[in-house]
């Protein structure tokens, strides 16, 4: 009787494994191993750049705006002085990163399932119930 229990014991313990499971699942579903790839896509914005020089002049002169896409320059005329003002406008570049993410098995929940979670939480009701007759008997 002791051999046949652990021999039942040794089955019972020794059971399939989790390599065997996902070869069941690769056999099943061969794409489940495959990587998918996202594309993210960011903007990098590079900050301004705020330049003042001052220049003297001995004569007089205008003051003036130039400004395109990329800088703005500001000259002014204070005193017999050239005041001029430099912004580098920010710039952004698109930048595209491409990450492998690992495969997700996503599986709808079957009646077998819910079967199971019921019959599960049946029983241990069913425990509680027991345990708490036979202490107050």
């Amino acid at each position: 009787m002791k051999n046949i229990s652990i021999l039942l014991l040794t089955g019972l313990l020794t059971g399939c494994g989790a390599t065997w499971h996902l070869n069941q699942a690769v056999k099943k579903d061969p794409s489940i191993l495959k990587p998918t790839v996202v594309t993210i896509w960011d903007t990098i914005v590079t900050p301004p750049v705020y330049l003042v020089d001052t220049v003297s002049v001995p004569t007089a002169g205008d003051s003036s705006v130039i400004d395109n896409d990329t800088v703005r320059i500001v000259i002014t005329k204070f005193q017999d002085k050239l005041i001029v003002k430099t912004q580098v406008k920010e710039v952004p570049y698109p930048v595209s990163v491409q990450a492998e993410c690992p495969p997700q098995l996503v599986q709808p929940e079957t009646k077998a399932a819910k079967l199971k979670d019921f019959l599960l939480l049946f029983l241990a009701g069913a425990l509680v119930l027991m345990m708490f007759l036979y202490r107050f008997k």
